[in-house]
C-alpha cells in the first residue's frame, strides 16, 4: 500500500504563473452555460461525511493502529461510533 505524497514540501514554493484566459466574444442573446455539479464517486453514494478535529497525537495513534491492523481509518471510526452507540443504549449501525 503506497502512501500519499505530502504537501508539506510545497510550503513556500511559488505557484506557476497562471495562463491568461482567452478573450471571448459575448453574444447578447446566448446565456452562459451552467456548469454541471461534479459527479460523486459510487463509493460515497447514499453516505454522509462525519468529520472532527483532533490532536496530532490522536491522529498519529489512529493512523498507526489502522496501519498495524491492515484496516482503513474509516473502518476504525465506524467501530468506535458503534461502540459509542452501544454505550448509550442505541443500536449499532454496522458500517
Amino acid at each position: 500500500m503506497s502512501r500519499k505524497p505530502s504537501f508539506a514540501n510545497l510550503r513556500g514554493a511559488t505557484p506557476p504563473p497562471a495562463a491568461a484566459p482567452a478573450p471571448r466574444a459575448k453574444a447578447a442573446s446566448v446565456p452562459e452555460p451552467v456548469a454541471a455539479p461534479p459527479a460523486r464517486p459510487v463509493s460515497r453514494e447514499g453516505r454522509k461525511q462525519i468529520a472532527g478535529f483532533f490532536s496530532p497525537d490522536m491522529s498519529l495513534a489512529m493512523h498507526m493502529l489502522a496501519r498495524r491492523q491492515g484496516r482503513s481509518l474509516q473502518a476504525l471510526m465506524a467501530e468506535a461510533f458503534n461502540d459509542v452507540l452501544r454505550k448509550h443504549g442505541e443500536s449499532p449501525i454496522g458500517d
